[in-house]
């Protein structure tokens, strides 16, 4: 994600015929149907350099490009069992080629480690894209899932298990070097930058089991950290992490939070008004499912949106109250937006996009009142009891597809290290299972103790504990 990205002029929300909510106008989203859908669910990322040049990715391994507005697009990588979460682009043309300089990074590839397929670049506007994992000294991350660039440098961060690493370069990508952030943080998910100096970072204190949303800050380009902010654990939830930035005004920013949860919680994120240094929490009334909130955009300091687990909702007076939109139906036509938005991204002061189960674009079209009424879709996936627990032989794990969806299942420990991965499937809606024998990718029975069942199908998250014992 470029620093354009969470760039959202104030100017925009004039800008557009809208709908009105109290004394506010809002202006509406439309689905940018020369899109083909997404293989994996769902799209993850996507960074603009300009209002015609475009990329997308997604956790299928697909990397779509557009140099037309959206009107058409071209897929310029699969790479198979490579699951593309991040991507951002330099402000500048390569010398060598005269075209764009892109990178993508990635999570969880199926059967590999985190010494592989975590970088991936262009040089040639995408018509070649290659793994530069290789190029990246210190620590390697277990995946990438935030992304920033301005003018010569470059920042990435992940993940959201493993080591919380930041990934950054200062030579337009030629070189990278990975720097762990253990010392403020259990994982990362996001990043954004402000200028070369300042920039931010989010993610949790303790991990997927347990912790709070952690808001980490740096004034030398990444050289030092400081932690500015930690969460309250919220009601219901078992931990939360920070998810996703947005900065609508150099003053003004928020932070959408993610939970582990048993129940439903209500969603909430966190917001300054003083530029970063301090952040408070606001609670997002109507949204309540059994987890939190992921993509997160503002076009103003007062009105933006806030989505996840089913749900979109907006607000118009900078999250002192709140609206559930209506989803788009892709056979009706009508609604906006849906309930699985991962990253919102302002162009210009005139064009924004947003992508979730579809790409959106912030449009000029008048709004039908019942396009503002809530109609949640129902979450993507529920997690039943892991039996027997605790284990001594194997344990299973039922779950519910709600709708078709490639699905990634991996054993962690209490510290966020890996010790198994299962194939990656893609399954029908409907009841599935997996079991888990107690041994690690070599075979061998790992020790007793406490374990995270985690379930990615790319648009959620979720996670179940199970004790082993001998």
């Amino acid at each position: 994600m470029s620093y354009r990205s969470c760039v959202w002029f104030t100017a925009l929300v004039f800008l557009f015929p809208a709908t009105v909510m109290g004394q506010q106008t809002v202006p509406l989203w439309d689905n940018v149907e020369s899109l083909p859908s997404s293989p994996a669910g769902r799209y993850d990322d996507m960074t603009w350099l300009d209002p015609d040049r475009g990329w997308v990715v997604n956790l299928a391994g697909e990397i779509w490009h557009t140099e037309d507005g959206a009107q058409t697009w071209t897929r310029q990588a699969l790479k198979p069992n490579v699951r593309f979460r991040s991507v951002a682009c330099r402000d500048t043309p390569s010398t060598a080629t005269g075209k764009e300089v892109c990178w993508a990074g990635t999570v969880l590839p199926a059967g590999a480690g985190n010494s592989s397929s975590m970088l991936w670049e262009t040089r040639d506007g995408g018509e070649h894209w290659i793994d530069i994992t290789h190029r990246i000294s210190g620590v390697l991350p277990y995946g990438i899932c935030g992304m920033a660039s301005m003018g010569n440098k470059a920042w990435a961060v992940g993940a959201y298990y493993g080591e919380p690493t930041l990934v950054r370069s200062t030579d337009g990508g030629e070189t990278w070097e990975g720097i762990s952030l253990a010392a403020h943080a259990t994982n990362l998910i996001d990043v954004h930058f402000k200028d070369e100096m300042e920039g931010y970072v989010v993610g949790g204190s303790e991990g997927l089991a347990s912790g709070n949303a952690v808001v980490l800050r740096t004034l030398d380009g990444g050289d030092t950290w400081e932690k500015v902010f930690e969460s309250s654990l919220s009601d219901q939830a078992r931990a939360e992490w920070g998810w996703k930035i947005s900065f609508p005004t150099d003053r003004v920013g928020y932070v959408s939070v993610e939970y582990n949860s048993g129940g439903a919680p209500t969603a909430k994120l966190l917001k300054t008004e003083d530029g970063g240094a301090t952040w408070r929490e606001v609670w997002i009334a109507g949204s309540n499912s059994s987890a939190g909130l992921q993509g997160l955009g503002f076009i103003s300091e007062t009105v933006g949106w806030a989505s996840g687990r089913g749900i979109t909702s907006v607000t118009t007076d900078g999250g002192a109250s709140w609206t559930q939109l209506g989803h788009f139906n892709p056979g009706s036509g009508e609604g906006q937006l849906d309930g699985a938005m991962n990253r919102f991204f302002v162009v210009n002061d005139t064009l924004a996009y947003g992508v979730g189960l579809r790409m959106y674009k912030l449009t000029t079209r008048s709004a039908v009142g019942t396009q503002l009424e809530a109609v949640p879709l129902p979450e993507a996936f529920t997690l039943d009891a892991i039996y027997p627990n605790p284990f001594a032989e194997q344990a299973t794990l039922p779950f519910t597809l709600h709708r078709a969806s490639m699905v990634h299942v991996q054993v962690i420990d209490m510290l966020g290290r890996r010790h198994r991965t299962f194939p990656s499937r893609y399954l029908q809606p409907g009841v599935h299972e997996i079991t888990w024998d107690g041994t690690d990718e070599a075979g061998l029975r790992v020790p007793s103790g406490g374990y995270i069942f985690l379930v990615d199908i790319g648009e959620s998250i979720e996670t179940k504990r199970v004790v082993m014992v001998r």
